[in-house]
């Protein structure tokens, strides 16, 4: 169903940028081969640094969003995660999360929008609807 997947974060001055990307390989990146890691310098609003991680996976993608939206399920219902992936679906299939970054960090799982981790599944061939999403 997923050909692979995106996640990124920012990591600000006072996290520790290794410490947060080792999180996101141990509860995020598991399943998967790590295809290509960024790390992104940039400045915020009052010019402190921010560094973006972006991680690229393909391989086992669906055994990932498989985990995640089962565990999902479990703490907001099947309804409401299916309302909530319905609205972050684009044009071609791709499903967007974001996830509470630092209860991820601590195997937790949480939708968040705000300070979150976005994963990005990307959809292999046609999308024709997203019946299937959940």
């Amino acid at each position: 169903m997923y050909s692979s997947f995106d996640i990124s974060v920012l990591s600000h001055a006072t996290e520790d940028e290794d410490k947060l990307l080792n999180c996101l390989k141990t509860h995020l990146g598991r399943f998967s081969n790590l295809k290509k890691v960024e790390l992104i310098k940039t400045e915020g609003h009052w010019k402190n640094p921010i560094i973006r991680i972006n991680l690229h996976y393909t391989k086992n993608s669906d055994s990932l969003y498989s985990e995640v939206v089962d565990r999902l399920s479990h703490i907001y219902g099947k309804d409401d995660l299916k309302s909530y992936l319905d609205n972050n679906v684009d044009e071609k299939g791709s499903v967007y999360l974001r996830l509470d970054k630092q209860k991820l960090c601590s195997g937790e799982l949480s939708i968040s929008e705000k300070d979150s981790v976005r994963l990005v599944f990307k959809r292999k061939g046609k999308f024709s609807n997203n019946n299937d999403i959940v």
